[in-house]
């Protein structure tokens, strides 16, 4: 048990509302500085179908312990809470017996969140939600003996509207609440004649005004204060930006509008409404109940709002056009969103009827002719939920409430704009449960609700080569690919972090052809990112193809040689013609495509071409990770001992037929970007390179189909996907998931370079199980740009091996070109290229023998000769060294021997 001897334990209602629960999550989080020893939330029991009940424990865990507002506690939270099954409308609360003894001798702080926001409960209900029950409350707080304080949570609408300033006082009623309440019990007046006396639009900002009456007139002793909060949405900072778990109010209207729903808004588009974030709302709630002054009896009753004020507050204009603009750039929609805001006098009801009634109208019956009567009954459904917020939000929309705090809300760094973005973001990930970071950009999943025609229409104006690539791509990859994703907000913040005199210079990895055709693409078809359609700088190799070759010049591709080991003037002078031009443009840093995932050594040519401008530019590292890639056959054939491939017209028609056969199936691609890098005319160019591989090789992404192929080579007792993604994640990599299938004849180079995808990410725990393999150091040197991961605890034996089972083939592969080189003492090697050595070890790693050969030749074991081959160096008995240290003992690494040495 908890000791809350001597500290302030908290009854909270409405936990299972947005609020509540952002309360609670502030009260657990600041309960040291509080000096909090628990919370008791009251839960009332709910009654569903077939007569079943939902007890107030299920709720609580159901709806308020999985919450994500929930994430930043430590774990175990849930002890310093506890649940009481109550009615609000019973008296006492509904509290059993014992529990109203318990929550009256404990009890320090009531805070009453609980109401129903409903605009349209009949009146009498609408009291018994949020009169009745606020009355109860109030009468369970006085029976707690060691009562500190109560807050009542109200609404800054409990003012009717008019002109001016609105203090933070109680409304005006034309007569005794007492008096009034007692005619909604009765039913002696209609509910039409009550809200007609008072201006109130609707029973819910009636009968809280009631209820702040009848609290501050029955309060006798107990110390009330009254928050009134204005229109609630998403939070600013606390617990975290744009937590929103409710599509009531506002964050409603701007749903549906981003959707695609609401077509027409009745609304002035001047008018501010007080939207204000929930964050803001809880703190002024904690602070009322533990910092504020509670009144003494025969005081009045502070009144203190949780509102944003006129200059803060959002115009509905502005709103609906962030919402509308944010969406458009966004696949989810259910129609292409866009939106008239008017009042009746600028035209609403005909703008309703042509954008909304008569398509309803002509929709409803054609599914009525084709007796598709359940989705009428959906569409009317919907239809009824649009009308409904025109109509209870007119009166909201149509005026600007001048509330003056005593307490104004300090933000730091709070604009409008700035949240509305949060509060549009905290739609799409938490209403509508779609992530920013995955966003679908192509492929068969993607749905923007445009057809390819449409959708060309909506680009902007670009030269006829990037159109029709564009609408080729965006085919192309709809029959290839399940999806193409990219993690939107990692471009944003680099396009954000960029100095506004710079240019864009994008440098992606390069394991593909496709690679330069989906930056561009991504560019394109997402123009508010703010990066122009790059020109890039292609192999020369591809100029010399027909057709291709002049359609890739008229997309912006500019053709360079590769390997002349010097400046090319021609490269030169087309370098700064660009940048005089403030263009955009992509460079593959690698050179060329990586055969086997791995990240390359960096090139630097282009980035000193770029510095011999004069300009100033911000580098993006992108990666661009794939399932399988395209060229996968050619790769193989390769890393087999094959001659390398060549682009070709042939060739790429020779795809396209097996595209047209549907026998093309990448699964899925995925493009990030890292933090950008700034190439100044005196930067170390050397040193920025190594960063830029750096930084693309930390955002590569695993998917969940690289680790199934793994397991279905190695079947490592006690690791699955699950297990092997959380490691990942646990070192700072990123598993997104994915179906496609493993294919079962595949090569072991196929499952190697899909390793080599990831593999990265356990450099550090290779290094610390096995300190004395001069393979494995060699390797990470060799092949970890960035830092290696903190290793974790080497007590999992599932750890050691999965590491064993990645890192064994390289320290096999190094013990390989050390022993096929035979004895120093002989005229010359046995093997002396790595190719030699792969005739006799069809199973090795064609990259690990390079690798093994380069480090011989550093150690002066070899010399390269001006053939390829290699020969003895001055240092050759270091051989014996050398191969001692390749020798990897353990488990994984004697299977794998005793498999190759049988093949």
């Amino acid at each position: 048990m908890v000791d809350t001897t001597n500290k302030a334990h908290v009854l909270l209602t409405g936990v299972t509302g947005f609020v509540g629960k952002v309360v609670l999550e502030e009260l657990l989080r600041r309960r040291e500085e509080l000096g909090l020893g628990a919370v008791s939330v009251l839960i009332r029991p709910e009654k569903g179908q077939a007569g079943r009940v939902t007890t107030p424990e299920t709720r609580f865990q159901k709806r308020v312990r999985k919450a994500e507002v929930f994430r930043g506690l430590p774990t175990g939270w849930e002890q310093w809470v506890s649940v009481v099954g109550g009615d609000l409308e019973e008296p006492r609360c509904g509290l059993s017996e014992a529990d109203f003894a318990a929550v009256t001798a404990r009890t320090t702080h009531v805070i009453h969140c609980a109401a129903s926001v409903d605009f349209d409960l009949p009146v009498k209900v609408a009291a018994a939600s949020n009169i009745t029950s606020a009355l109860n409350v109030l009468e369970l707080a006085r029976a707690c003996r060691s009562l500190v304080g109560m807050v009542d949570v109200s609404t800054a609408y409990v003012t009717a509207w008019r002109p001016g300033p609105i203090p933070e006082t109680l409304a005006h009623l034309p007569r005794p609440a007492e008096a009034l309440y007692q005619a909604i019990l009765d039913g002696s007046r209609s509910e039409q004649e009550l809200k007609a006396e008072t201006g109130h639009p609707n029973t819910y900002t009636y009968t809280k005004c009631l209820a702040e009456h009848l609290l501050c007139e029955r309060r006798g002793d107990v110390p009330l204060t009254i928050v009134r909060p204005s229109i609630i949405s998403a939070s600013w900072r606390a617990p975290f930006p744009g937590w929103l778990d409710s599509a009531a109010a506002f964050a409603g209207c701007l749903l549906y509008a981003g959707l695609g729903i609401v077509k027409a808004w009745v609304a002035d588009p001047g008018v501010r409404l007080d939207v204000v974030p929930v964050d803001v709302v809880s703190n002024r709630i904690v602070e009322a109940a533990f910092q504020g002054r509670m009144p003494a009896p025969g005081e009045p009753v502070p009144i203190r709002y949780a509102v944003m004020g006129v200059e803060k507050a959002l115009r509905v204009d502005l709103s609906v056009d962030t919402t509308t603009r944010f969406f458009r750039e966004r696949p989810g929609a259910k129609a292409w969103p866009g939106m008239f805001v008017g009042r009746q006098e600028h035209g609403f009801s005909r703008e309703d009827l042509l954008r909304r009634g008569l398509p309803m109208a002509a929709m409803s019956a054609l599914l009525t002719a084709t007796k598709k009567n359940q989705q009428r009954r959906k569409l009317e459904k919907v239809d009824e939920r649009v009308r409904y917020m025109n109509a209870a939000f007119e009166y909201f929309t149509h005026h600007t409430f001048d509330f003056r705090p005593s307490i104004p809300a300090a933000l730091e760094g709070y604009t409008p704009q700035a949240y509305l973005d949060i509060v549009n973001r905290s739609l799409y990930q938490h209403l509508l449960r779609l992530d920013e970071t995955q966003m679908p950009l192509a492929g068969k999943a993607h749905d923007d609700t445009l057809g390819d025609v449409e959708w060309l229409r909506t680009k902007p104006a670009a030269p006829w080569a990037i159109r029709s690539l564009g609408i080729a791509l965006r085919k192309t990859l709809r029959q290839c690919t399940a999806t193409v994703t990219f993690d939107r907000p990692s471009f944003e913040r680099a396009v954000a972090a960029a100095p506004p005199d710079t240019l864009f210079v994008l440098a992606p990895t390069h394991r593909s052809y496709f690679d330069f055709l989906l930056m561009s693409y991504l560019c394109f078809q997402h123009p508010e990112l703010g990066i122009a359609v790059p020109h890039i700088a292609a192999a020369e190799e591809f100029s010399r193809i027909p057709v291709v070759g002049n359609l890739l010049r008229e997309a912006r591709a500019f053709y360079i040689r590769r390997g002349v080991g010097k400046a090319d003037p021609a490269v030169g002078e087309e370098l700064r013609r660009l940048v005089g031009a403030r263009a955009s443009l992509m460079f593959f840093v690698e050179g060329e495509r990586s055969r086997a995932r791995r990240v390359l050594a960096p090139r630097r040519g282009l980035l000193r071409g770029l510095q011999d401008t004069g300009g100033a530019f911000t580098v993006l590292p992108i990666a661009i990770s794939y399932d399988r890639v395209p060229e996968e056959a050619a790769f193989e054939r390769e890393l087999g001992g094959g001659a390398r491939s060549r682009m070709s017209l042939p060739a790429i028609l020779k795809w396209l037929a097996q595209l047209a056969r549907g026998q093309v199936r990448l699964g899925r691609i995925h493009l990030a970007c890292g933090e950008p890098l700034l190439l100044a005319p005196s930067a170390d160019v050397g040193a920025l390179s190594r960063k830029l591989v750096a930084e693309q090789q930390r955002c590569i992404t695993t998917t969940a189909f690289h680790l199934r192929a793994f397991l279905a080579q190695t079947q490592l007792e006690g690791v699955d996907v699950a297990w092997l993604s959380a490691a990942i994640r646990a070192r700072g990599g990123r598993v997104l998931d994915s179906a496609l299938p493993v294919p079962e004849d595949t090569s072991a180079a196929f499952h190697q370079s899909l390793r080599n995808q990831w593999m990265h990410w356990f450099h550090g725990d290779a290094l610390a199980l096995f300190p004395d393999s001069l393979a494995l150091r060699l390797h990470v040197e060799r092949q970890g740009w960035m830092p290696p991961a903190a290793e974790t605890p080497t007590e999992d034996v599932r750890l050691q091996r999965v590491v064993e089972a990645l890192f064994a083939p390289v320290a096999f592969d190094y013990a390989l070109v050390a022993r096929g080189l035979g004895s120093p003492d002989a005229a010359a090697p046995a093997h002396t290229t790595a190719r030699a050595v792969l005739e006799t070890y069809p199973s090795a790693h064609l990259p690990h023998l390079e690798d093994a050969f380069q480090a011989l030749v550093e150690r002066e074991i070899l010399v390269r000769m001006e053939s390829g081959a290699h020969a003895w160096g001055p240092r050759a008995e270091a051989l014996k060294d050398f191969l001692d240290g390749c020798v990897l003992k353990g488990a994984a690494a004697d299977e794998l021997a005793q498999r190759r040495v049988a093949s």
